[in-house]
């Protein structure tokens, strides 16, 4: 039996976001998982929490995420806390896939189908300022994207008007304005793309009322994440007022916080992130939930080439998939410089990597860039924390010995 004898986290200056991890197993295998935003917390809980959970253990997901949700949830689980579990969860299956040499769709019991359909999320990033186009110029972005195949495009004009009220008054005239966009966009391409709407959870429910209203008439994809979340019985109430598809929400993570939107019927599409709501094992059981319900999933996926690919792996693998989220400023961006085979869209669809585990790594000089903690086997043992009671005793608390490795030290095994 293979046991982990290293886990280390990556963050680049160029990438503040973002962070990855590395789990390294004494067979020689090296596994990638990565995570975003606020990743000071992140990279704390993975060495002084996580970690002791992993080193000198099975890398085996499934008991490892029991675990580990065991003792984050003690106080709390959203946040930090699940953003880390997620990352550690995506670098466990890329080890299972390279050690089965399987990629990890096929492990999760796909593909049920070779290629992902995506949308693409107007965000704007280098060359592309998709965000800024959609506001002053979105019938000639429609056709940009019509012409490259995509299917949909997600858009969120409604944003900005709600920070002088604190989301608690959508007024008229300024309703109407920001939904001009989506009629100049169904002028210019008619019905050839789909229009999402993101609320940002910006909005009581009156006015998110009121914007559904307003947008009736343009036949919108779905209005994604206009009410904070937190009370599904409000959504359901913001659902049963239009005809329009409600979609969320990334913000409920793992099934316990997901399952409360779907016995309230408060949602049509679920949507949920991967590197968000306890990685692959997580998001997996979340989507069979889905399933009974007879609902579509739509992941949320506006993160870094690591979780791009780990979700593109899932979507592959999901028989009630409805599209999968792309930021193309991103993959045409800045994914190149980081990982070794970065994805590829072609005509709004996306192929699903074929080689073991995720399929790419970060590239070499990305790692010796990088600043690097480090947690090795000799710094920490599992220190148990099931059926303990609460993990703040000294005798309980971790060895805070994680090394960081100088800038330019490459410390993987490979």
């Amino acid at each position: 039996m293979a046991v982990v004898t290293a886990v280390q986290t990556l963050r680049l200056a160029a990438h503040p976001d973002y962070i990855w991890v590395q789990i390294e197993t004494d067979d020689g295998f090296v596994g990638t998982g990565e995570t975003m935003p606020r990743v000071g917390p992140v990279e704390r809980v993975v060495h002084d929490v996580l970690a002791p959970l992993l080193l000198g253990g099975d890398p085996a997901p499934e008991p490892f995420w029991t675990r580990a949700y065991q003792a984050v949830a003690y106080h709390g689980s959203q946040g930090a806390e699940l953003r880390a579990l997620s990352a550690l969860d995506i670098a466990l299956w890329d080890i299972l896939g390279q050690r089965a040499d399987l990629p990890a769709s096929r492990l999760l019991g796909g593909p049920c189908r070779d290629d992902v359909p995506v949308y693409n999320t107007c965000v704007s990033y280098g060359a592309y300022r998709d965000r800024e186009r959609f506001l002053s110029e979105p019938a000639q972005l429609a056709r940009e994207l019509v012409d490259e195949g995509f299917a949909a495009m997600k858009i969120w004009p409604f944003d900005e008007l709600s920070v002088a009220s604190l989301g608690q008054r959508a007024e008229r005239h300024a309703v109407s304005g920001a939904a001009r966009a989506f009629g100049e966009i169904r002028d210019a391409v008619g019905d050839d793309i789909e229009i999402a709407l993101e609320g940002h959870s910006c909005w009581n429910l009156p006015s998110a009322i009121r914007i559904a209203a307003a947008l009736e008439e343009f036949r919108p994809m779905w209005l994604e994440d206009l009410l904070p979340h937190g009370n599904p019985a409000a959504w359901a109430d913001l659902r049963s007022s239009t005809s329009i598809p409600l979609c969320g929400t990334e913000r409920a993570f793992t099934r316990y916080g997901m399952a409360p939107y779907l016995d309230a019927r408060a949602v049509d599409v679920v949507k949920q992130d991967l590197c968000w709501t306890g990685g692959f094992t997580e998001f997996m059981k979340v989507a069979s939930m889905a399933a009974h319900h007879e609902l579509p999933v739509a992941p949320h996926n506006c993160h870094g080439p690591v979780g791009f690919i780990a979700t593109l792996h899932a979507s592959a693998a999901l028989p009630n998939l409805f599209l999968m989220e792309t930021v193309r400023s991103f993959t045409r961006g800045f994914f190149h410089d980081l990982v070794e085979r970065p994805p590829v869209i072609e005509g709004g669809r996306v192929i699903c990597p074929q080689e073991p585990g995720l399929g790419t790594r970060l590239r070499p000089e990305v790692v010796a860039e990088a600043k690097i903690e480090r947690s090795d086997l000799a710094d920490h043992l599992s220190t148990g924390w099931w059926g303990e009671g609460a993990p703040w005793t000294e005798r309980r608390t971790p060895d805070s010995s994680a090394k960081v490795v100088p800038k330019g030290t490459d410390g993987t095994l490979g």
